[in-house]
């Protein structure tokens, strides 16, 4: 039986980084895959999805050539090429992350198609291979959710996962769900010449984002073609590829070539056998504390399995902090108060710290101020990609508690707010500081420029 330091269980963007981190600081390092190196990001997440946007946003800039006085004579999509490209950027990242790769790092590298398997709180079994370790760090992320809704099988039904095998264009796509994955996609079908529709259960889509922010994306989609249906209940699927749902009390039908399920994510815990190690877990993933471990100390989870914040870049995060914690017996905390995220739409949407309504809970109406900016200075006047704004909630010190924003490259200049929250930037330190001019991001600049002169 091999022994090591670390075993990371999980090779998906929080696994990646666990075992290249634990290993660069001296430990014995293990890492197991059941599937393929990469994880949901590389090959059914961030990495296709936003291959598909850049394309769709492309194939949509066309139309707008005329007004810059460039003629466009009659672009058509190949839609088994654009997935064909998407897939070739996919393997191209892919071939970075091998199991080859990491092997000859001085990782070893288990994938087998069985999974890890506690035998007990420090050995697993992989394959043939049973292994040992001090220490194990769980980041199997999460799998689209797939809801029992009656008559599924009759239906043609996509996710996240075998949406990238499609070749031949869909003439109609209905999302079933009104989040992030749904309004990225559906804008970028719709802008490749899809029918495109949303199903909602709530009164809105699009309800992690404020309100104001959500309400603009919205109406911006629906211009594009993208159909909303709201406050739906949906009952059951028939033949002929037809949902039924209801709302207000009234039955109502919806017939498509596939139906996209987007209601959600399910944390990768079962097979685990995680009662063999003591490890406690829910549907919502593995219970953890604050320094990301499980109620067995020496078993520590990240990313998607244990938290609902489900991002890259939060699996990363975390990742560091349980190498870190595991280093330095439990010296970071999983602080996620100042964490940015994006949403790749067009225009994007970007997010920071508390929203309003967070913010008014917390403090108080009257202790805080909202200040915004639209996004109409030169840089977006003179690439036409006016429309948008940047709403920013400060205190009454000045400084930064959360910020919100949308227009081009919004994902992009957000990440300057998360470090004015971060370090407690104060506004006339950033009124202060030179932006080069003209660029997106000076908006940022202006935002507290103009907050100040406010005052």
């Amino acid at each position: 039986m091999k022994e090591y330091d670390l075993i990371v269980i999980g090779a998906g963007s929080g696994g990646l980084v666990a075992a290249t981190s634990g290993h660069r600081k001296g430990l014995k390092t293990a890492l197991i895959e059941q599937n393929k190196i990469g994880g949901e990001c590389t090959h059914y997440g961030c990495v296709p999805s936003k291959a598909l946007i850049n394309a769709a946003k492309a194939f949509h800039s066309l139309g707008k050539m005329q007004a810059l006085g460039i003629s466009v004579d009659a672009p058509t999509v190949d839609f088994g090429k654009i997935m064909e490209k998407v897939d070739e950027i996919v393997q191209g990242i892919y071939k970075h992350e091998t199991p080859d790769i990491f092997q000859d790092m001085g990782i070893d590298t288990y994938v087998h198609n069985s999974g890890a398997k506690f035998i007990d709180s420090h050995t697993i079994s992989i394959g043939e291979e049973t292994l040992s370790a001090k220490n194990f760090v769980i980041c199997t992320g999460s799998s689209p959710r797939i809801p029992a809704i009656d008559g599924i099988e009759k239906v043609n039904i996509l996710h996240n996962e075998n949406f990238w095998e499609l070749r031949t264009k869909p003439g109609k796509v209905v999302f079933i769900g009104g989040g992030v994955i749904s309004v990225e996609l559906g804008q970028s079908l719709a802008r490749l010449g899809c029918s495109v529709c949303i199903i909602e259960r709530n009164p809105r889509i699009l309800k992690v984002t404020d309100p104001e922010i959500g309400n603009y994306l919205t109406e911006v989609i629906q211009k594009e073609g993208v159909q909303l249906i709201y406050n739906a209940n949906v009952k059951s699927f028939s033949g002929n590829n037809t949902l039924d749902y209801e709302v207000d009390g009234l039955t109502e039908s919806i017939s498509a070539d596939y139906f996209f399920l987007a209601t959600g994510r399910l944390a990768n815990v079962n097979g685990l056998d995680l009662e063999k190690a003591g490890v406690k877990y829910s549907d919502r993933g593995i219970q953890t504390n604050d320094f990301l471990q499980s109620s067995t100390p020496h078993i520590y989870a990240c990313g998607d399995v244990t938290t609902p914040f489900k991002f890259t870049h939060t699996a990363s995060h975390q990742a560091n902090i349980c190498i870190d914690n595991i280093l330095q017996e439990n010296s970071k905390t999983n602080d996620l108060s100042v964490l940015p995220w994006a949403i790749f739409t067009e225009p994007e949407i970007g997010h920071v710290g508390l929203t309003e309504q967070e913010a008014i809970e917390k403090y108080g109406a009257d202790n805080i101020q909202v200040f915004k900016v639209d996004a109409s200075i030169d840089r977006f006047i003179t690439d036409r990609k006016t429309g948008g704004m940047i709403k920013v909630i400060f205190d009454n010190n000045d400084l930064v508690l959360g910020a919100e924003a949308i227009g081009a490259h919004a994902g992009e200049w957000i990440q300057l707010l998360t470090l004015v929250i971060k370090n407690k930037i104060p506004a006339d330190q950033m009124a202060d500081t030179i932006f080069a001019y003209p660029s997106y991001s000076e908006i940022v600049k202006k935002v507290f420029s103009r907050y100040l002169r406010s005052k």
